[in-house]
């Protein structure tokens, strides 16, 4: 028989064990499922693995003679070096801008050493700037430690990681990027999207698909999400875009972002829905699905774009004549010239004209060539029909020579002919070499230093003479000083 002081005894050990096994029972009742549809139905990321250090690559021999051309003078790489070595953080910071915008490739060692001994942020970042640009994989290994914990680091120097592990492809850090999409931080959440669409793959893409499910994201967020999803081009996430962009009450551009990234996908099937997606009456809707379409090449496709060009806005025009152009359709031509023609938006004729030029029909070729000849059309209308036929080289050079010959002749005119004179000096070719000449015997200071402009281009040995007279020649001024640089002569 129990008695009293046993059974208060028993009712202690068993709160005992409850207070002491409790923790351990709640975290074998969690469920892991639940986490994982927070996620995207995908499993927790872990930590990228952290790839071996590499020594940037050697520059290619083309780039650096291409950067050697723009040094000031024969002494620019040592004075370059001394920068970096003893500069001060602003000399070295706005050094290392232009070698980025050069493309410079001949400082990667120095500047990957400094890399690693400077202790400025600052410089940091523009050094990841410049081996973004080169596409250098030499700091895969820093920018993966850096994006596997991110928080401690200035934001300027987050975002360069970010930009240099797309600009590189660096896969090794897709683990690293997945976490922080995970996590919860907003911080990172565009940054580390933009750069899984450059570095994932097809099952980053479905992960990604699985987030839209989501009830948390902002409509900023599932905006970007689809765009980045069209980025990946990854099959396995059709399904789920063609019935966002199928759905009327989803966010219209959350619908348009998708209706693009069905046509990057590229897959056949896609066209007829896009076909009848063209039906729907927001006009930026269209404007989009016009977007996806240019991806394919087939008559219904051709048949909607063709369709664009005559739709009611003017957006949805512009989108569609350059699809004609990316698709050389040339059956789209009749339909271009009518909108080159009668179009009420001048933006819209004007870019009718290099789709026109590139198609390279017999009779885009005669409109344009109508354009340059006409006496009634304004000389902006001709301006942009010459540099849609120059563009190209199929038609027209002897009546644009005759366009520039009139214009030389008229000083009523100069706005045309300089404008020519521009497109003439882009291309050089050839067949330029008399109407250089005759820019350089202008009354007109700047005429004459366009003229410049097309012998440094073209340089034509014919009217190197020309050039010549105008370098010795004190009362040219400036005109001058151009003609003994293009010569290669000591300015004096």
């Amino acid at each position: 028989m129990k008695t009293a002081s046993g059974t208060a005894k028993i009712t202690c050990i068993l709160y005992f064990l409850c207070f002491i096994l409790y923790p351990f029972q709640a975290q074998t009742t969690v469920d892991p499922a639940a986490d994982s549809a927070k996620a995207g139905s995908v499993p927790a990321a872990t930590a990228a693995v952290v790839p071996p250090p590499l020594r940037p690559r050697k520059p290619d021999p083309e780039k650096v003679s291409a950067a050697a051309e723009k040094d000031p003078d024969t002494d620019a790489v040592r004075k370059n070096g001394e920068t970096l070595k003893y500069g001060i953080e602003s000399e070295i910071t706005d050094l290392i801008e232009k070698l980025t915008a050069n493309e410079d490739p001949r400082f990667g060692d120095v500047l990957y050493d400094l890399f690693h001994t400077t202790k400025s942020p600052s410089v940091r970042q523009r050094i990841l700037d410049y081996f973004a640009v080169l596409g250098d994989p030499c700091l895969e290994d820093f920018s993966v430690t850096v994006l596997n914990d991110p928080y401690d680091e200035p934001s300027g120097l987050v975002s360069s990681v970010f930009k240099y592990t797309s600009a590189v492809r660096c896969t090794a850090a897709v683990p690293a990027v997945i976490a922080l999409l995970e996590n919860g931080n907003e911080t990172y959440f565009n940054d580390a999207l933009s750069t899984l669409g450059d570095i994932g793959g097809e099952k980053e893409a479905v992960y990604l698909a699985a987030y839209l499910d989501r009830t948390d994201l902002t409509t900023s967020q599932r905006q970007m999400l689809v765009k980045v999803l069209g980025k990946i081009q990854a099959s396995g996430t059709l399904e789920k875009l063609t019935k966002i962009a199928e759905n009327s009450d989803e966010n219209m551009f959350v619908r348009s972002y998708a209706a693009e990234a069905i046509g990057e996908i590229g897959k056949q099937e896609s066209v007829p829905v896009l076909s009848r997606l063209f039906e729907d009456q927001d006009p930026n809707f269209r404007l989009y699905v016009i977007r996806g379409l240019k991806h394919y090449s087939s008559d219904l496709s051709g048949a909607v774009i063709i369709q664009g060009i005559r739709d009611s806005y003017y957006k949805v025009r512009l989108e569609s004549i350059q699809a004609a152009g990316e698709l050389h359709m040339t059956d789209s031509m009749p339909y271009l010239i009518y909108r080159a023609q009668n179009d009420p938006e001048g933006v819209v004729k004007e870019a009718c004209y290099p789709v026109i030029a590139g198609l390279n029909t017999d009779d885009g070729n005669k409109f344009l060539v109508s354009v340059i000849t006409g006496l009634k059309i304004s000389d902006m209308a001709k301006s942009k029909a010459a540099a849609a036929l120059m563009k190209y080289g199929y038609a027209g050079d002897r009546e644009i020579a005759a366009l520039a010959e009139d214009c030389l002749k008229s000083d009523l005119r100069k706005p045309l002919r300089y404008a020519l004179g521009r497109q003439f000096a882009l291309y050089g070719r050839p067949a330029y070499a008399d109407i250089c000449k005759q820019y350089l015997a202008s009354k007109d200071a700047l005429t004459v230093g366009t003229g410049l402009d097309i012998y440094a281009s073209g340089k034509f040995q014919s009217i190197r003479a020309t050039v010549q007279s105008i370098a010795d020649d004190p009362r040219a001024g400036a005109n001058q000083k151009k003609a003994r640089f293009i010569l290669g002569l000591d300015n004096k």
